[in-house]
Parts: structure tokens; C-alpha cells; sequence
């Protein structure tokens, strides 16, 4: 296997999660909750391009409650505001946390579940959390969430950036797609992207992805081997 492989193993492992822990601390979420969420809101994120499908929930669940250790956390709270933080991506990309905050604000389920202070609460976290915002998040919710949905494998990356390019513009062959996810992570994860400085909790695992996103855009034939082989996966 030549070096270029090894390589690109390297890049596309899976992220360890401590699953244990993490159960533990979704398993204190109401099950009524939990129930409603999965049966009305979860499926429609199928109508999602696939990096923010219910795959994408999923991997944001478990970076929320990973990264919620040492905080002072209402779980319902935190769990709601994930499972609601893209469900609007399908209906306008462009102002899905706004859409989608004043989806779970609205939410009839949640408003006889949750406080108003609470309501008031997750929607501020669900429109805070794109990493294109200029401001931080006014909440520890939405810190949490932001930092949660940060990609912190270059697999996630190059899979979310390849599949809401070709959803976006269906006409674009292989060529191309790799090329604008590549000058996108330039524009948000290089040295002055936009994203470098939008963790707001203590998050190792997003340094470590910084470091080979950064390292992978400096070396760009490499880049382009990486997202060759996830378009192949996504399209062939």
C-alpha cells in the first residue's frame, strides 16, 4: 500500500466516542419526549441533503452530550434543541436556524412540554448555533450545540460538503464538486476561515480536525484523493 493510501486511512477513520457515558446521559432524557421526537421530527430530516440528514442528528447527539460533561444541563432541553437544529435545512438552507428555531418555538408538543422560559430558551440556542454567525451564542444550549455541530472528521466534512453541493447544483460532475468542497474549506476552516474560532466549549476533538483540514488544504492533491473516494462512495 503506498503512502498515499496510508494516508488516506489515516484521514477517514471514525471519531471514538465514549458510547457508555453517553447513553447514560441521553438515557435521562423523558422517554415522552424522546418518543414524540422520534416519531414526528427525526423522519423529516430524510428530506435533507445528506450531511444534515438523521445521520447527522445522530453525530450531533453525541457530541452535545459528550461535550455537555461539567455543565450544570437540563437534558430534555439540550436533547430538543439538537433533534430540532436542522429540520428546516430542506425548506431554505440558507435561513434553517431561523426557520427551524421557530419550528420547535411553535411546536404545540413542546410548548405543553417545556416552560416558556425553557421555549425562549432552545430557540435562542437553535438560531445560534451556524458557525457563520457573527455573534456568540446567547446561551450554555446554544454554545454547546454550535460547538456539537462543528465537523471534527474530515469524512463528515468531505460527505456533508460533496452531498449539499450536488443537491444545490445537480448538473456538476466529480471535477467540480471536489473543487468547491475544497475552496469551502478554505473559506471555513483554513487559516482566517470563518470557523476557526466558533468552538465555545472545551472540544480536543475539533483542534485535532483543524489540524488535518488545514493540513489537508496545504496539501491539496491529497484533498482531492480524500474527496475522490467519498464521491465514489456517495455516487458510484
Amino acid at each position: 500500500m503506498d503512502k498515499s493510501i496510508r494516508n488516506c486511512d489515516n484521514f477517514l477513520t471514525d471519531l471514538h466516542f465514549d458510547e457508555e457515558k453517553i447513553n447514560r446521559r441521553i438515557n435521562k432524557v423523558s422517554n415522552e419526549l424522546k418518543k414524540y421526537i422520534e416519531e414526528k421530527i427525526l423522519p423529516e430530516y430524510e428530506l435533507n441533503d445528506r450531511g444534515h440528514d438523521s445521520e447527522h442528528v445522530k453525530y450531533v447527539l453525541k457530541r452535545a452530550f459528550e461535550l455537555a460533561d461539567g455543565y450544570e444541563i437540563n437534558y430534555d432541553i439540550l436533547y430538543t434543541c439538537v433533534c430540532f437544529h436542522d429540520v428546516a435545512c430542506h425548506i431554505d438552507r440558507e435561513n434553517h436556524e431561523v426557520l427551524s428555531a421557530q419550528r420547535a418555538y411553535e411546536d404545540d408538543f413542546l410548548n405543553g412540554f417545556f416552560s416558556i422560559i425553557e421555549m425562549k430558551t432552545i430557540k435562542e440556542a437553535i438560531e445560534d448555533h451556524r458557525a457563520s454567525l457573527e455573534y456568540i451564542p446567547r446561551n450554555i444550549y446554544g454554545k454547546i450545540l454550535s460547538s456539537a455541530d462543528r465537523k471534527v472528521e474530515v469524512k463528515q466534512y468531505l460527505i456533508a460538503s460533496i452531498s449539499y453541493g450536488k443537491k444545490k447544483n445537480p448538473e456538476i460532475d466529480k471535477n467540480e464538486s471536489i473543487e468547491r468542497s475544497y475552496q469551502f474549506a478554505i473559506k471555513k476552516f483554513g487559516k482566517n476561515g470563518y470557523a476557526v474560532n466558533k468552538s465555545y466549549v472545551e472540544d480536543l476533538k475539533y483542534k485535532k480536525f483543524l489540524e488535518d483540514i488545514q493540513y489537508l488544504i496545504d496539501n491539496k492533491e491529497l484533498f482531492v484523493e480524500l474527496a475522490g473516494l467519498i464521491y465514489d462512495k456517495l455516487y458510484n
